[in-house]
């Protein structure tokens, strides 16, 4: 069962992949995730990230990433059961660095990408 406390720290953290982090240094790809977690929540298990939104015109979209899609991997990391903090440490990019992930498409379609984190808009 997923934990709300969990969530509201968790997906703050795993937004990185969406937004900025700092500063102009943290890269942007244009995708926000919903997380569900269990376990405690200091250190929680990850038990799904989904794709909630995809901006327009953005590495995640040229990629053709999809709100509804499930992320699998992160950097050949396996999500489910992975710890948040583990799969923050992986996906998080500067601006001009690559980030590779393993997804499944609504329809069961599996898919891999590569993008390349851009500044912030």
């Amino acid at each position: 069962m997923a934990h709300r406390a969990a969530r509201s720290i968790i997906l703050p953290l795993l937004l990185l992949c969406a937004s900025a982090a700092s500063a102009g240094e943290r890269g942007y790809f244009g995708f926000g995730l919903q997380v569900a977690t269990k376990g405690f929540f200091l250190s929680p298990e990850v038990t799904s990230l989904t794709i909630s939104k995809v901006v327009p015109g953005t590495p995640a979209d040229r990629v053709g990433i999809r709100a509804g899609d499930t992320i699998l991997r992160v950097e050949d990391m396996v999500v489910v059961g992975s710890k948040a903090l583990d799969l923050k440490a992986r996906a998080a990019r500067d601006v001009g660095q690559a980030l590779h992930l393993q997804l499944r498409h609504a329809d069961g379609q599996a898919f891999a990408v590569n993008m390349v984190a851009v500044p912030h808009p």
